[in-house]
């Protein structure tokens, strides 16, 4: 053995006993319990709960209504955010139809949410 092994065989290590152990022993349990509950919590509440609540409320949810609904508003909705981008100025929430576009304006072939048929 060198002269290096042997003398850090001298230094005294700690050594889990005592309170120290107890101490430890302690902090893990407390620990551990806390997280279980808050885990126990969050699976009722954050998932179980939620989960219930959002069936809910999509089942609920009158897809044909809004259908016709988005159907009634959507080229307003579209009028409004080409105005807005053209010009920067939001002309209002709700069923507001915005002023005319200069003629000539490329207006921007969006996407819709309900086809024209």
């Amino acid at each position: 053995m060198s002269s290096a092994v042997a003398e850090s065989a001298k230094i005294p290590r700690p050594v889990m006993k005592g309170r120290h152990e107890k101490h430890l022993a302690k902090g893990i349990a407390l620990s551990l319990g806390a997280a279980s509950i808050s885990g126990a919590l969050f699976a009722y509440y954050g998932i179980y709960k939620h989960h219930i609540w959002w069936m809910k409320y999509w089942g609920n949810f009158d897809h044909e209504a809004r259908k016709e609904r988005i159907s009634v508003n959507e080229d307003v909705y579209f009028q409004k955010w080409e105005y807005w981008w053209r010009t920067g100025e939001w002309v209002g929430n709700g069923h507001v139809v915005p002023p005319a576009l200069p003629l000539g304006t490329a207006l921007g072939a969006h996407p819709r949410l309900i086809r024209k048929e």
